[in-house]
């Protein structure tokens, strides 16, 4: 089997307007589009995957990774994936771009092999626990307000997006949890928007009220600040999600005891590959590796790792692009989603809202 062509495709998709903490930027909703890299192959099997920044991901494609995977063995993918990085050397790819061309590589394989992408990524378990991961709403009395929707939805754990100002941030840390009683497990993400002091004196609040995990509270710089609050917080610390280096990296994390928890995605760690080098090195630490974010993707990867459980479903969910012909990944009565049978990863377009 050997690639052809790298194509990018485009498809209208609709959302609703979101924001996250002070400082950051949201998403404005209304009709956008969605774009699509597609790796076709000789033999008629189409690799896929939705990609971000598509302006600059086009000139990528383009320029590096036509040239580099065009007459390449796509089941290569190890050999694949360390070329890209020796290529990273130079060009310095953004990591969401690093490992777009991994993903369709890992679609091929599956459907090649007639399975399931998590089962060709090593199939651990067919399901995974879904938690709603909010959007940064304006005021308290919203967060309770979706937080009942979620729980009428299925949704048995929520984890929180916060406004980055520590005393309102502490004061709904503590109205959540007597909102939705102690049996609900709760997490908060803070964005990076605190500094150490800040960081401790949250995860102190969140250990009083019974939280599962603090993620992110601070910059990744430094990992000192992170070991120190590690050793100072017994509430878990979820962190390296948005570091460079993929599993390198990581590495420094685990040995340092800089998290107790440590992320891993396929937009952020090189590709389903680089995820789950990340995620094989943190089980040998005994160390859980959360998948960052959500879609299919995210939901076969989980499905295939020992020390990954829970499944991230951002909240409201039509915030959410999608112009898959499957739509939405969504909870069931008990809180649970499904990774799909059929063979590969299953982003199979809508193709009425193909766009030219």
């Amino acid at each position: 089997m050997k690639i052809t062509a790298l194509e990018i495709e485009h498809y209208e998709v609709e959302t609703t307007a979101f924001g996250w903490r002070d400082g950051l930027i949201g998403r404005p909703g209304g009709k956008g589009r969605e774009t699509l890299l597609r790796v076709k192959t000789d033999e008629g099997i189409d690799g896929l995957v939705w990609v971000s920044h598509p302006a600059i991901t086009e000139e990528l494609v383009r320029r590096c990774f036509a040239p580099m995977f065009t007459g390449a063995d796509p089941l290569m993918r190890e050999k694949l994936w360390y070329e890209v990085w020796e290529r990273d050397r130079l060009e310095e790819f953004p990591m969401y771009a690093l490992g777009f061309v991994d993903v369709a590589l890992w679609d091929i394989a599956a459907k090649a092999a007639g399975l399931p992408a998590y089962k060709l990524l090593g199939g651990h378990k067919a399901r995974a626990k879904a938690y709603a991961s909010t959007v940064t709403v304006p005021t308290l009395d919203d967060y309770l307000r979706l937080a009942d929707r979620c729980l009428a939805r299925g949704y048995q754990a929520i984890k929180l997006h916060v406004w980055g100002r520590l005393r309102d941030d502490v004061l709904l840390v503590r109205k959540l949890r007597r909102h939705v009683g102690p049996d609900v497990e709760l997490m908060l993400d803070g964005s990076a928007g605190y500094n150490l002091e800040e960081s401790v004196r949250l995860g102190r609040a969140m250990e009083e009220e019974g939280y599962l995990w603090l993620e992110e509270p601070m910059r990744e710089f430094n990992l000192l600040a992170y070991e120190s609050l590690c050793r100072t917080l017994d509430i878990a610390v979820l962190a390296a999600e948005c570091t460079d280096g993929c599993h390198f990296n990581a590495g420094e994390w685990l040995l340092r005891g800089a998290c107790d928890r440590l992320r891993t995605s396929w937009f952020y760690k090189g590709g389903l590959t680089g995820a789950l080098k990340t995620a094989h090195l943190a089980e040998s630490f005994q160390v859980q590796a959360d998948v960052h974010g959500c879609g299919l993707g995210s939901l076969h990867l989980i499905c295939a790792l020992p020390n990954s459980l829970y499944y991230e479903s951002l909240v409201p969910e039509e915030c959410v692009a999608d112009a898959t012909a499957a739509g939405r990944v969504l909870p069931d009565a008990d809180g649970w989603v499904y990774a799909p049978d059929t063979p590969g990863i299953g982003w199979e377009p809508d193709p009425a809202r193909r766009i030219g």
